[in-house]
């Protein structure tokens, strides 16, 4: 067997021979510790997850290493039968979180059996980390999120704390701190519905409509539009023998920017991309940091796919056509970002370009509980738009919920600003997106809810996001 294999390997090396040994067999061990001489009882510790599936993604879950991951570290600390951090926070912070090892030096006779103990190295237990979310509010999202398939966001723009991750459907980690079973493994990766996905940080979608900050920025910085600029919808846009249509078929009439926000006016956007071109475009999506990460402390963050005319004749083995730069005005096409990264939009807009890394972890403490390390906010990035640049959008977005496609996240007693989208899917039913801050003059929180296969923006993710408004502003209903 196994673990007379592993006996003959290493005589001198403690051999694990039963695993969560019982209370009533520890004390006949205990009773029978003259007749079982080499029989050691250990203590493991093992990690509780109190509240089960609550910010399941965010916090991760430890398991023990297996052979890859031996290999993988090589590094003598790491021994079989360790416990490590395998996902979430635990991955991200386990150098942190782990602590070190204690041990003992013994004397044995010539059978092995030991005679003495000669040294004996007390374990040093791991640091803490105390987290910037909001347990109340985290619960409250999760419960308005039940039974669907999405994320919410909520941060503060003015540290880059992260006050609420939502990921559903959810897992509960126990089910690995404990060592999963092989029915229980097959049930969660074989659930179409993706349970272990973190999907703010991993999810890849089109951001529909909500990308119009992105043009309308792009826009108005290159002085493709401005404020008085006019542009009549119909309700149709022709491009090269190609119709694109509105959301609104009999067309919005005149507008200006601000009221194409507040609308979400395709045919105002379309005008802007053919105007624009991917190449601004591009330097624009990258001004807004597309393409790279946020830079939030968990594992495995996707970045996305943000085209160029350069990456379409990579991966797709065509030229890029002007009616692709009609669809990436609204958001679609080939353009797919996380739940994060468009987050990250809306706390660029909110903090007028001065953009703060997205984080989980407030502070590092030790054991007992004194402070070791304070995580102070960082800022990532500098968008330098114009201050009109910025002033126009936030009043196209605080028009969107005043007589907009939001208006079902205005909240009387809290001036919130907005943007709504409603993003095309080629697998199937439409998903929800919104976007926001508030309150509009001094933005405390900004907000991303998005619904996989949610249906419209408005009339799906703006009430959650009201909701969890309402919540962390203590409004009464």
């Amino acid at each position: 067997s196994q673990i007379i294999k592993n006996y003959r390997e290493n005589p001198f090396k403690p051999v694990k021979i039963l695993d969560d040994c019982k209370t009533n067999k520890i004390v006949e061990i205990e009773e029978r510790e003259d007749e079982l001489k080499g029989v050691l009882l250990e203590v493991i510790p093992r990690r509780d997850y109190l509240y089960h599936d609550l910010a399941a993604h965010s916090l991760g879950y430890v398991g023990e290493i297996n052979k890859e991951e031996l290999h993988q570290y090589d590094n003598p600390k790491f021994q079989g039968g360790d416990i490590l951090g395998k996902a979430g926070l635990e991955k991200y912070y386990d150098d942190i979180l782990r602590g070190e090892k204690g041990g003992r030096e013994v004397e044995v006779d010539a059978s092995g059996q030991e005679i003495a103990v000669l040294l004996y190295q007390k374990p040093v237990p791991g640091r803490d980390l105390v987290l910037t979310v909001d347990k109340d509010l985290q619960l409250y999202g999760e419960n308005l999120l039940f039974g669907k398939k999405g994320s919410i966001v909520v941060s503060d723009p003015n540290t880059g704390e992260i006050l609420t991750l939502v990921n559903r459907p959810s897992f509960d980690p126990n089910l690995f701190a404990n060592g999963i079973s092989i029915s229980d493994w097959q049930r969660l990766s074989s659930d179409t519905d993706y349970p272990l996905t973190n999907r703010s940080v991993q999810g890849l979608y089109s951001p529909g409509s909500i990308f119009k900050v992105v043009t309308a920025a792009a826009a108005l910085e290159e002085g493709v539009t401005d404020i008085k600029r006019k542009i009549y919808c119909s309700g149709t846009f022709e491009l090269a023998g190609r119709v694109f249509n509105c959301s609104k078929e009999t067309g919005h009439g005149s507008l200006s920017i601000v009221d194409a926000i507040a609308h979400s006016c395709n045919i105002y956007f379309y005008t802007l991309g053919k105007d624009l071109g991917i190449e601004r475009f591009n330097k624009y999506m990258q001004k807004y940091g597309l393409g790279e990460k946020t830079g939030i402390d968990l594992p495995e963050e996707a970045i996305g796919t943000v085209p160029s005319a350069q990456w379409k004749e990579r991966e797709i083995k065509e030229i890029w056509f002007p009616g692709d730069s009609i669809n990436l005005s609204i958001g679609q096409g080939y353009l797919l970002l996380t739940p994060l990264v468009v987050h990250s939009l809306i706390t660029t807009i909110a903090a007028e370009g001065e953009v703060y890394k997205l984080h989980l972890v407030k502070k590092i403490i030790s054991a007992d509980g004194n402070t070791i390390e304070e995580i102070m906010p960082i800022i990532h990035k500098k968008v330098n738009f114009s201050s009109d640049t910025f002033k126009i959008i936030k009043e196209g977005l605080r028009q969107t919920i005043l007589k907009g496609t939001g208006w079902r996240a205005n909240i009387q007693e809290l001036a919130v600003a907005g943007k709504t989208g409603t993003a095309q899917n080629p697998q199937g039913e439409t998903h929800a997106w919104f976007i926001g801050f508030a309150p509009y003059e001094n933005p405390e929180v900004c907000i991303t809810v998005f619904i996989e296969n949610g249906g419209e923006g408005g009339v799906e993710a703006a009430p959650i996001a009201r909701a969890m408004l309402e919540k962390y502003f203590n409004i009464k209903k």
